[in-house]
């Protein structure tokens, strides 16, 4: 096995989290007996350029099959995108004529902020896509390759941004999808990325992020490894608070743009939190053992005590806590979603039925289990207005009841 990025055999092995099933593929409830292909979920750290990443990448054709994740489901992407959209044009200056491309578009959320300022187009292989289709955005049915951006240059100019948006470390074909990005950037072209940033990961224990569709956990040193091998360097970045707390990166050909000196400042306090030490991620294994046990020390508890649990929020991440925890339906009743595309159907491995929002306000569960950490302020505010009155059960390093 050998590093995603830098291709050294230098891997070391943090941890176990058992074996998984795809964490987006939905059982429908005539299934449930059926057997499901369960894959190792183990997490690296390389010792070379510091890349985090799983040891065993699943087939991209069977993990994005069924994908069913839609980006207006998560409440926070439009406004976020919005502000996003807004600087880029501005910063850069993009006008009517020039084209912006997002790469694993989803269902076009953010190429609608750009609302006709410059020419769009999408390129995303799931299903999801059709939903940006239908709103008449251009968009690539395809895996994106340097193949596809030739399709692209065939009718379009280069592009003068390419976004790539809490997806870069889903890409199980790093080295085509690069070769793609530089053969379609223009030459004074920005590529942009965020990805969840990996000091979050291990400081904040977002465990959860840790499944089959993300392969790598993003921090700036290995990021700047991998621009460099195309001819790109890192010119800026931001800490954001997506997905839990991002980065959001900048990248250009090397010398074209002046480097901002938020580039330094983050890789000093990446290396201020140990994230360039083996010694950090042994002692976030044991970190992480506990608050697993803590976990479920408090729901067994409660479930003594004769008390009704729901889960909230059928997310991967949410997967990932429920399936590395072993829950299963005889500790929560059902999982509340707000996508139709998982209503009526069974949380993959847990198997625990996922219902509508309305169920939980319906049947007013004693607690409700938050299983999309990144959402748990705007997820707890809204449904104790619209008139839940139990408590909530947040799953973080020490699990809280709110």
């Amino acid at each position: 096995m050998h590093c995603q990025i830098c291709s050294s055999n230098e891997l070391i092995h943090v941890t176990s989290l058992g074996h998984h099933a795809l964490p987006d593929v939905f059982v429908a409830p005539q299934e449930a007996a059926e057997p499901f292909t369960v894959y190792p979920l183990d997490l690296y750290v390389c010792g070379r350029c510091w890349l985090a990443q799983i040891g065993h990448a699943v087939d991209p054709a069977l993990l994005f099959r069924d994908f069913v994740y839609t980006t207006e489901s998560n409440p926070a992407s439009r406004p976020h995108f919005q502000r996003l959209v807004d600087s880029l044009v501005e910063r850069f200056q993009l006008g009517t004529e020039d084209l912006a491309v997002d790469l694993a578009s989803n269902d076009g959320t953010l190429l609608e902020q750009y609302a006709g300022r410059v020419r769009v187009l999408g390129v995303d292989p799931s299903s999801t896509t059709g939903l940006a289709i239908a709103k008449g955005l251009p968009t690539i049915v395809d895996f994106f390759t340097e193949a596809t951006a030739e399709k692209i240059l065939a009718t379009y100019q280069p592009a003068k941004v390419i976004t790539t948006m809490n997806a870069f470390a889903h890409i199980k074909e790093l080295d085509a999808f690069m070769s793609g990005v530089v053969t379609l950037l223009a030459e004074d072209g920005v590529f942009v990325t965020e990805s969840h940033h990996l000091q979050n990961v291990i400081t904040k224990m977002h465990y959860d992020l840790i499944h089959h569709e993300h392969l790598r956990f993003y921090s700036l040193q290995p990021l700047t490894v991998l621009f460099a091998r195309y001819g790109l360097e890192v010119f800026d970045v931001e800490e954001t608070a997506t997905q839990g707390g991002s980065i959001l990166v900048y990248a250009g050909r090397t010398g074209v743009r002046p480097v901002s000196a938020n580039v330094p400042r983050l890789l000093e306090q990446e290396t201020a939190a140990g994230l360039y030490s083996i010694d950090t991620y042994q002692a976030w294994t044991a970190r992480l053992m506990q608050s697993k046990q803590r976990l479920m020390s408090l729901l067994y508890g409660l479930k003594a005590q004769g008390a009704t649990i729901a889960g909230i929020g059928a997310s991967a991440k949410g997967n990932t806590i429920l399936n590395y925890c072993g829950i299963r339906p005889d500790v929560l009743d059902y999982i509340t979603d707000g996508s139709e595309l998982k209503q009526g159907k069974l949380a993959p491995g847990s198997l625990i039925p996922v219902t509508a929002d309305q169920e939980l306000l319906d049947r007013q569960p004693d607690y409700a289990l938050v299983l999309t950490s990144n959402l748990k302020d705007i997820i707890i505010r809204k449904l104790t207005e619209k008139g839940y009155q139990g408590k909530f059960i947040v799953a973080g390093e020490v699990p809280s009841v709110e």
